[in-house]
């Protein structure tokens, strides 16, 4: 990759010191010993300013110990000597990213690109999917959705990849952690929409949608993204429905009047098309996209002068920008929680009065003193008014927003701890009790969609605090995997939970509701319903300790009392053939099927036992009904590919396979 010229001997004492010196960085650099390996780097390129290898290992050492800062003037003295390496403008581009120089990161990342990446198929994606950020943060959201596509396997989307591929869907021109918490279940729910196009399932995608306008009806930009998405199934009444509605919730953008007027050309409609083309202009004079529709409209109509004029000013006119809306980046950003000042605004206040500000620390330290000892002797509202007090002077006290968060949790007010913890989780997004707390919260106040991500996210990092803290949180997160209909998840968290301790009971209760597959929290059951759900719990915890002499006698009361309830005779069913007693088994599921006729998973239990005894004609039968009712399930299709294989049938289970494989993933 780089040339050796500048390893030549060039005069004796000056070209001894570098080879010495560059052995001691290779060693450094190759015995994981960085600080050391820079140092000697540093001084290598001192003394010989044109090695370009020098200049390559200083500033990756730089990036890869996240001295953003330091590995830019390193990288761009390598592209000086060496300007066709690809490698190096991206990782300028992405130091910059980092460094939040993102004008100048685009346009070395976009270069990057152009020279290529040395087969370095990684670095391909990392380099796109920032480029798709920035995308995004400059308002080109179909640029920043197709790089994504380009990059990506579309059955196989990071998370990451799809965030900002729903960002995009919602035209969010904000970067991921600039978002404020509280929007990321739209941003989830958007992500997965947005996953479902770049996979061309339109049908689910479409669904999705569906869902989303449900749950979050006014959100700019989703009606548009709607109708643009029934218009690609031919749906166009119903798609100038979605385009009309989108004009209700945003009357200054030209988006939908520009699509409007795309399917009124489409449709052989060109005086509505041209109509629709002067009211986006009208929004939207500088856009491109509407000046076109004028001038296709127009020779449609025939006007061969007008649209002549259209396509000279279309000439005149800048490329495409992306339709600003300061409104909906306001909306999305990171807000302020009520007086007090964001973080990133302080920055600024903190350089002006160098005397004040010694003034101001001392202060602070003192307010920060009095807040921990009123906290210490259990003075709540005093430790809130002191934290308060101390944020307002020093706004980016990471561990003063973690305690207001925490007094007002402790105090119950739960609102006001929400963006405490909000502005925690900014400053620090890997401190995992803030992200618990913000997701308890959430629950108390509701929010179930934010909670379950955000407690979720808690999980990932690690759940920090003593047993009975970790206990509550596992208990939150399973009771919303249940309000969900995510049962197998909920069970698995709920089961090690099972025993004396914190939310003994509700724990309970959350295991029979995972049980019978019924979607509610334990606080939502009637008092109709609580013993059956009591009993349901008791069998399941039981069950989880393979204690089947003693599980079996409730489920069998459970049925002699409620035979009509659904999913009973499916979890005793399921029970009794992990046993083998697979006869008992197979009528307690076929009963399932007479009660429940609309459920794919007693017919892939059945399938499954009729494999295990070898019967793969009677598993056929079973296989195929499970998958005809949930031809999105990934473990009907698996079983159905089981299936075929033990009938020899390789090609129809391939695709089976394949169909679990994608979905699983």
């Amino acid at each position: 990759m780089f040339g050796s010229a500048a390893l030549a001997q060039s005069g004796s004492s000056s070209a001894d010191d570098f080879q010495r010196i560059a052995q001691q960085a290779a060693t450094a650099r190759e015995g994981g010993m960085s600080e050391d390996a820079i140092r000697f780097y540093r001084r290598a390129v001192e003394i010989r300013p044109d090695w370009d290898e020098g200049w390559w290992y200083l500033g990756s050492l730089y990036y890869d110990t996240d001295h953003y800062a330091q590995a830019i003037p390193a990288f761009q003295k390598l592209i000086e000597l060496n300007p066709k390496l690809g490698l190096a403008w991206d990782l300028l581009g992405l130091s910059e990213y980092e460094t939040k120089d993102y004008t100048n990161s685009l346009v070395h990342l976009k270069r990057g690109q152009e020279l290529g990446l040395e087969d370095n198929p990684e670095a391909v994606k990392v380099a796109k999917y920032h480029i798709a950020l920035l995308l995004n943060l400059n308002r080109q959201f179909v640029k920043a959705t197709e790089v994504l596509k380009s990059g990506f396997e579309p059955e196989h989307l990071p998370d990451q990849i799809k965030i900002a591929l729903g960002m995009a869907l919602l035209r969010i021109p904000l970067l991921p952690n600039q978002v404020d918490p509280s929007k990321d279940a739209l941003i989830h729910a958007a992500s997965e929409t947005a996953a479902l196009l770049a996979q061309n399932n339109l049908e689910q995608a479409l669904k999705s949608f569906e869902q989303m306008l449900k749950d979050y009806p006014d959100t700019p930009y989703l009606h548009y993204e709607y109708g643009s998405t029934l218009a690609s199934a031919s749906r166009y009444d119903e798609a100038e429905t979605q385009l009309r509605a989108e004009m209700r919730i945003m009357p200054r953008s030209a988006l939908p009047h520009i699509r409007m007027a795309s399917f009124a050309l489409q449709r052989n409609h060109p005086r509505e098309a041209l109509q629709s083309a002067e009211q986006a202009i009208g929004l939207a004079p500088q856009s491109r996209a509407a000046h076109e529709m004028k001038r296709q409209a127009l020779l449609a109509l025939g006007k061969s002068e007008e649209a002549a004029k259209e396509a000279k000013t279309l000439g005149d006119l800048p490329s495409e920008a992306g339709e600003i809306d300061v409104d909906v980046a306001r909306a999305y950003a990171r807000g302020t929680t009520g007086s007090q000042t964001r973080p990133e605004q302080t920055a600024e206040k903190n350089l002006v009065g160098v005397g004040n500000n010694a003034d101001k620390s001392r202060e602070f330290a003192e307010l920060a003193d009095q807040a921990r000892a009123a906290q210490q002797a259990g003075r709540t509202e005093d430790a809130i008014r002191f934290c308060q007090s101390a944020l307002k002077l020093r706004p980016d006290w990471e561990e003063g927003w973690a305690n207001l968060g925490m007094l007002y949790f402790s105090s119950s007010q739960y609102a006001e701890a929400i963006p405490a913890l909000e502005t925690t989780v900014g400053l620090n997004p890997k401190r995992s009790e803030a992200w618990a707390l913000l997701g308890l919260s959430e629950f108390e106040r509701k929010d179930y969609q934010n909670s379950l991500l955000h407690l979720t996210r808690a999980q990932e990092l690690g759940l920090a605090g003593n047993a009975a803290a970790v206990r509550i949180a596992r208990y939150h997160i399973a009771a919303l995997l249940n309000l969900n209909g995510e049962f197998e998840k909920a069970m698995d968290l709920l089961v090690p939970e099972v025993g004396p301790g914190p939310a003994a009971d509700k724990i309970k209760l959350a295991l029979g509701l995972a049980l019978l597959r019924i979607p509610l929290l334990p606080d939502q059951i009637t008092a109709d319903n609580s013993g059956l759900i009591q009993s349901a719990g008791e069998s399941a915890a039981l069950l989880s300790e393979s204690r089947y002499d003693q599980a079996f006698p409730v489920l069998q009361q459970m049925l002699r009392e409620n035979p009509a309830t659904l999913y009973l005779h499916y979890a005793y069913g399921s029970a009794l053939a992990s046993l083998s007693r697979y006869d008992e088994a197979e009528a307690q599921l076929r009963e399932e099927t007479r009660i429940n006729p609309n459920t794919a998973l007693p017919y892939i239990r059945m399938a499954s036992i009729a494999l295990l005894l070898h019967r793969p004609k009677d598993a056929l039968s079973s296989g195929e009904r499970a998958v005809a009712l949930a031809p999105q399930s990934a473990e009907a299709h698996y079983v159905l590919g089981r299936i075929m294989i033990e009938m020899g049938e390789a090609g129809q289970a391939q695709s089976g396979a394949c169909l679990h494989e994608s979905q699983t993933s």
